[in-house]
């Protein structure tokens, strides 16, 4: 095990080796008696553990329980009835005026096509003119 690898440890799981994998822990107490650094950094991350520890606030029970019912108070109260899915008084559907609009819109097509002012295209043409060769001017050519 490197320092690099050993710093990543102490900063990952902390000063206790206990709480260390159990592979990189035996890797880490042959590395700890070798080098002065790896101790260093052992002991600075012992000193955090032992301050995380001491700002970590006490809870007790009941304290827990006034927060839940306090919790369970504000939802209770703040629970209303689902709306109905539809009801007689909801605003009539306005299906007439749009089959209106959309039966409108057929007729002004269906007519605009019938006038010659939309041309209408050939489905075997592809997008393509047709050329229509008489052959009597194929006769001509030749």
């Amino acid at each position: 095990m490197t320092l690099k690898e050993f710093k990543r440890f102490a900063d990952l799981y902390g000063g206790d080796i206990d709480r260390w994998p159990a592979t990189d822990g035996i890797d880490a107490l042959t590395l700890l008696e070798d080098s002065a650094e790896a101790r260093a950094i052992l002991a600075d991350a012992a000193a955090l553990d032992a301050l995380l520890d001491r700002a970590a606030p006490a809870v007790d029970e009941d304290g827990v329980r006034r927060v839940l019912s306090g919790i369970a108070a504000r939802l209770d109260a703040s629970v209303e009835p689902p709306p109905a899915p539809w009801s007689l008084s909801a605003p009539p559907m306005r299906f007439w005026p749009t089959a209106g609009f959309l039966a409108a819109m057929g007729m002004a097509g269906f007519l605009a096509a019938a006038q010659g002012i939309l041309p209408l295209q050939n489905p075997q043409a592809n997008g393509y003119a047709e050329v229509v060769v008489d052959s009597s001017y194929l006769g001509a050519i030749q």
